[in-house]
């Protein structure tokens, strides 16, 4: 074999076996809500299917995450044909190939993350991280139980949860008598 050959074969297994080279630099997580269709009563459900999209992933995570966004919203509309439209529109739109703001793995600048595959250490590091400043930003409503995202909307507590599993209402975890 060439020596070229041989250079290019030992750059392709380090590059195997140490995975990618450094990550890109993952921006905070931001919602656009619902992106081109209108926010509707089903916000929450489109700020969590945001936050999946946020750093992407497999595509069998994608997928997932398209599928919670359909059953939130015919849960709070109680309109299949309103879910399905809105899962069908994100399968169709908000691939990883595509150079927009709602993509697949929007928080990486592209084209850094143009196709589906799990995330590295690095990248999973950059996640945590900014996933603990995205929860320590989020208030409980005290009137609803649900949290205050993007200064005047709100996902229910078990939204927020699903993202921040550490959030919780101590207050109503104590024994009666003994709140904070």
């Amino acid at each position: 074999m060439p020596i070229g050959r041989l250079a290019i074969a030992g750059l392709c297994a380090t590059l195997l076996a140490c995975g990618r080279a450094d990550a890109a630099d993952l921006a905070e997580f931001k919602s656009d809500g619902c992106s081109r269709f209108p926010d509707g009563t089903y916000y929450s459900c489109c700020y969590v299917h945001d936050f999946a999209y946020w750093a992407g992933g497999t595509e069998e995570e994608r997928r997932n995450a398209d599928g919670a966004l359909r059953a939130c919203v015919k849960e709070i509309t109680g309109s299949g044909f309103l879910a399905g439209l809105m899962y069908w529109g994100v399968r169709t739109w908000g691939g990883p190939g595509r150079d927009t703001s709602y993509r697949w793995g929007y928080g990486w600048p592209f084209p850094y993350r143009e196709d589906y595959s799990a995330l590295s250490a690095d990248e999973l590091k950059q996640v945590a991280e900014k996933t603990r400043k995205l929860c320590a930003s989020l208030r409980l409503n005290p009137a609803t139980g649900g949290y205050i995202v993007d200064t005047d909307k709100e996902i229910g507590a078990a939204q927020a949860k699903g993202i921040c599993p550490e959030l919780g209402t101590p207050a109503a975890a104590a024994p009666s008598g003994e709140g904070y």
